[in-house]
Order: C-alpha cells, then structure tokens, then sequence
C-alpha cells in the first residue's frame, strides 16, 4: 500500500535547505546551478511538493510472511 508522507530530506518546506541554510549539491546539481553557489532551490527529492510516496506494507501480509 502507498503512504502519502512528508518529505524527510526538505522536512515538507518544499525548498532544500539541508546544508547550513543553502540547497544540498545534489538538489543544485538538478536544477542546473553549479554546485558552489550559494542559493535555496526546490527540493529535489519531492520535486518540490514537500510530500513524497512511499510503500508500506500491510501488517497482514507481514504476518504471512512471518509463518511460512
């Protein structure tokens, strides 16, 4: 089953800001800016929604696999 939850890597603000206030490289590496610059650009992980989908499994099906 898919979980709609929030983004861990921007913390749902929707703009990177993982390294001491500026954007993380590999989120400047995908909106095309070079990688020393200092700027906040959207999250890339969530594509800047701020939420992300996961797959989380069914207790049943994790009871299932515990007895076979």
């Amino acid at each position: 089953m898919r979980k709609l939850v929030e983004c861990e890597h921007c913390g749902g603000k929707k703009n990177c800001t993982r390294s001491g206030g500026r954007s993380c490289r590999e989120c400047l590496a995908a909106s095309g800016r070079g990688l020393h610059q200092f700027a906040t650009v959207r999250c890339s992980y969530c594509g800047g929604r701020g939420r992300v989908w996961v797959e989380e499994e069914d207790e049943a099906e994790e009871a299932a696999e515990e007895k076979s």
